[in-house]
């Protein structure tokens, strides 16, 4: 696949999560607006805030784990590319490649402990809000 269509690809990925946090930002303000006074609250309905939070949350891992994954595949494309070339034929193009090859290694590692981060993160938000509805008000 040329590199052009991938980039074009990537571009048009980030482009669309980057509207529509856009707009699920601008929906938040309106999710704590109140119903009428003295009106009980109708007891079927879904928090809105907090399903459209673990949609975001939900995104956002999905997006850093792919992130992190096409990292690590690249970092291990240019390395066997970089060695290769390097034992075969101009060796400062495969050094380039491996130096490539270790920039893009150190991004995923970087992308692979935000995505451990953020897991962790959410598993401790979770525990929260299970002590908060079980705790005796």
């Amino acid at each position: 696949m040329p590199l052009a269509l991938v980039i074009r690809l990537l571009v048009r990925l980030v482009a669309g999560l980057f509207f529509w946090r856009v707009a699920s930002n601008r929906r938040r303000a309106f999710a704590g607006a109140q119903g009428a006074p003295g009106a009980a609250p109708k007891p079927h309905q879904i928090d809105a805030q907090a399903a459209m939070t673990a949609v975001r949350t939900s995104v956002t891992l999905s997006w850093r784990a792919l992130l992190a994954v096409t990292c690590a595949a690249a970092a291990v494309t240019l390395a066997a590319a970089g060695v290769t070339i390097a034992v075969l034929t101009p060796r400062w193009l495969g050094v380039l490649l491996l130096v490539a090859a270790l920039v893009v290694g150190a991004a995923a590692w970087f992308e692979g402990r935000l995505l451990f981060l953020a897991l962790r993160a959410r598993s401790r938000l979770r525990r929260a809000d299970r002590l908060r509805k079980t705790a005796p008000s």
